[in-house]
């Protein structure tokens, strides 16, 4: 196998400027970089990654921590979409990424593995829950971290949606189609994706001199299972007519649920959800719906963490929020094309 000092040789260079090339530093000249790297290229020269991270103490690998369980990780099109963000930069400025899921039978093991791993430079941590203790943790052994999702934390730096516009747009558009009596099936709220959605709601009822009822408020799970069974129970115990969902999975179930009470959507009952991820607009009906960039969060938060750590600067945190987007689709505004939707065969719930 080629070595280091046979590169340095071949190309004519130091082996320091030879390492200052494989570490994108920026005191190395361009025709330098161009002459070494076509060595390298031409000899197929890997680095050692353990000599590599012994020499410079850093590894170029970084962790993304997802707090799911895996099944579930690959329903939701949300995270895959966040992790393809997310790994395409890593690529792009030649790190690593290692994935963990915070599996609930599992979550302190996974925490204490985090928390001790050595073979990282930075993390990055998708939703986690408000006081999460893992964040704490990293927060106290000073692991350099981004977090996807709003924060509390004045040290971290966060990307996120703006979940409260959003969901005000939501409800303003529900208001605009002739719908007055809403209701809603919130996320978690012990995430604060979850309490944002529902307190746009709620802005967004008293923007329009609406009563905000209890009864028309049911807490979901972000979960497709979650959306039937809390729509169910909303039909249950209270009349609307326009109803925000508060992610596109949820919405799939309350559809089911809605179609299942032989009531039309959106004629009896118009639907707003958030997210448009793919299969938003493939359903039918294809979804109205909040769109966030998902993707360029994750391209966003690997790029914050990367830059932190290539500049030193893991002490001044950066706040993100990126603009959503209102996409108006057939379960608020139907098409001339649309009647058969009505007559969509009913599925009962697995």
């Amino acid at each position: 196998m080629t070595t280091i000092n046979e590169i340095a040789k071949l190309a004519g260079v130091s082996r320091s400027t030879v390492s200052r090339v494989l570490n994108h530093d920026k005191n190395v000249s361009d025709r330098t970089r161009t002459k070494v790297q076509a060595v390298i290229d031409e000899q197929g020269y890997q680095p050692n990654p353990v000599a590599r991270s012994l020499t410079s103490g850093r590894t170029r690998v970084l962790g993304l921590v997802i707090p799911m369980v895996v099944s579930s990780l690959f329903r939701d099109p949300f995270f895959s979409l966040l992790a393809q963000g997310i790994s395409t930069v890593c690529t792009l400025n030649n790190y690593t990424l290692m994935l963990w899921l915070m599996e609930p039978n599992y979550e302190k093991r996974t925490s204490d593995n985090i928390l001790n791993n050595r073979l990282i430079d930075g993390i990055i941590v998708a939703s986690s829950k408000i006081g999460d203790p893992l964040i704490e943790g990293l927060i106290t052994r000073k692991v350099p971290l981004v977090q996807i999702g709003r924060n509390d934390c004045p040290d971290v730096s966060s990307v996120d949606a703006d979940n409260i516009h959003g969901s005000v747009m939501a409800v303003r558009h529900l208001v605009s189609i002739g719908k007055n009596q809403l209701a809603t099936i919130t996320g978690q709220m012990e995430l604060y994706s979850g309490r944002d959605r529902l307190t746009g709601f709620k802005h967004g009822l008293q923007e329009n001199n609406l009563p905000i009822c209890d009864e028309r408020i049911a807490f979901g799970n972000f979960t497709e299972e979650s959306g039937y069974t809390q729509t169910k129970l909303l039909l249950s115990k209270t009349a609307f007519d326009g109803l925000y969902i508060a992610s596109d999975m949820m919405a799939f179930g309350a559809i089911r649920a809605i179609y299942e009470a032989g009531l039309r959507i959106p004629e009896d009952i118009a639907i707003v959800s958030f997210d448009d991820i793919p299969p938003a607009e493939r359903h039918q009906p294809p979804l109205t719906t909040i769109r966030q960039p998902i993707r360029r969060m994750g391209s966003i938060a690997a790029q914050t963490l990367i830059d932190q750590l290539e500049t030193d600067d893991t002490a001044t945190p950066r706040r993100i929020i990126l603009q959503t987007e209102l996409k108006i689709r057939e379960t608020t505004i139907r098409s001339e094309f649309s009647n058969h939707y009505s007559q969509m065969p009913v599925r009962s719930t697995p």
